[in-house]
Formats: C-alpha cells, sequence, structure tokens
C-alpha cells in the first residue's frame, strides 16, 4: 500500500520516499520514523514511544530523535506555516497532520498474494521480509508473528517461503517448514498463528483449502 501526501509518495514495501516522482534518500532510521507517524496518524506519537521503536534496549540523547525529524522534515519539504506536515506537539511528541490517500499498487504478472479477511499483501518480485517489524516489506499485525517471522522470495514463476528462525515457526499446509517451500495457488500459510492463503495474480478466487482466510487460527 504507497501512501501520498503532498508532493510525496512513501512506498512502506518498495521503502522507498518519492518527492514530485523523483527519489529522496532517507536514513533507515528516517524511513522507520516517518512511517510511523504515518500509521499513527493523526495521533501525536510520544517522544519516549518514537525513541523505544527507532533505538530498542539502548539509551540515546534527546537530539538524536530531533536530528532523525529534522532529515525526515527535510526530505519530505515541511517548512514552518501553513504548510507545517510534521507538528511538533508541546512536551509530547509529533503526530502527522496533512491528508494522506492510501494507494494500493496493481500487480504485478506472474507474482502473487497473501490474502487474509482484513487485507491482501502483495508478494513483489526478490525477497520480501515477513514479520510485525517496521523493516518488513509484509507486515503481519499480530503479537504471535516474531519481528522478522519469514521470507518470502520469487524466482521466475516460482513463489518460495522460508522461516526466518521464528518462535512460533512458519506453516504450509500444516507441515512446519524446515527449509524453503514453494508456494502453489490455494495453499494456506500460517506464520505463527496468523493464516493467510497465497493466490496468484489472475487466479480464481476459490482455494484448495474450502475453507475463507482468516488473521488468527486458533489451536
Amino acid at each position: 500500500m504507497r501512501l501520498r501526501f503532498a508532493d510525496c509518495v512513501l512506498d512502506p514495501e518498495a521503502r522507498e520516499l518519492r518527492r514530485r516522482e523523483r527519489p529522496v534518500p532517507l536514513s533507515p532510521r528516517a524511513f522507520q520514523l516517518l512511517t510511523l507517524l504515518l500509521e499513527r496518524r493523526p495521533r501525536p506519537v510520544s517522544q519516549q514511544e518514537l525513541r523505544d521503536a527507532l533505538w530498542p534496549q539502548t539509551s540515546v540523547g534527546y537530539t538524536s530523535l530531533a536530528q532523525a525529524v529534522a532529515e525526515v522534515r527535510r526530505a519530505i519539504g515541511d517548512t514552518d506555516g501553513a504548510d507545517r506536515r510534521i507538528r511538533t506537539v508541546p512536551r509530547v511528541g509529533y503526530a502527522f497532520v496533512v491528508p494522506v490517500v492510501e494507494e494500493r499498487p496493481r500487480r504485478a504478472a506472474g507474482l502473487g498474494v497473501l490474502l487474509t479477511d482484513e487485507s491482501e499483501y502483495l508478494v513483489p518480485e526478490g525477497e520480501t521480509l515477513v514479520g510485525r517489524g517496521t523493516e518488513c516489506g509484509i507486515r503481519l499485525p499480530s503479537s504471535r508473528v516474531s519481528r522478522v517471522h519469514a521470507r518470502v522470495r520469487t524466482e521466475g514463476e516460482r513463489v518460495l517461503v522460508e522461516d526466518a528462525g521464528s518462535k512460533n515457526g512458519t506453516w504450509v499446509n500444516r507441515e512446519r517448514l524446515q527449509g524453503p517451500a514453494l508456494l502453489e495457488d490455494g495453499d494456506e500459510v500460517l506464520f505463527g498463528t496468523f493464516r493467510a492463503v497465497f493466490q496468484r495474480s489472475g487466479a480464481s478466487g476459490s482455494t484448495r483449502t474450502g475453507r475463507p482466510p482468516s488473521g488468527e487460527r486458533d489451536q
């Protein structure tokens, strides 16, 4: 899902920020900061919450966060006055305040999606991390999913999934993965207990499991 605001577009899956159609470089922490503010919009995010997310289990000075915010503001063309895009909330933190439009990218031929009741997650070309962490191209909203849980990669017409050393394992059609597994249309994939169904782009809506997908599976 791309996020468009003002003259910028943020693509979390591609980990790319574009302004006026041109790529804008961002450090990993600045990219994570911008993503967090967009996700929580319009609610202010406290300085402590941002520090915990950007520098987990690390003590940093107060200027570190201010420097990251300044980098983001430069990248998105944020200026004082009526065009303010990130608002400073005194004694609290920061809030993203301009309208944001969510854009679903068109599916690429030959790829697929992971379907749940609430969402569909595009499987892009190359390798994509799956988990609940901000570094993942496919982010799953479940506390039972590891920060980096699995990897999905495409090899021509093939789509493979592999566990990334997660606590609760990755399963395909009820078999726990011990290595890479080839995904076929309709396969059930469990990331811990978070359930999705793999569907190739352009395939019919029926699945081999014969039951609708749901985010969390009871065990």
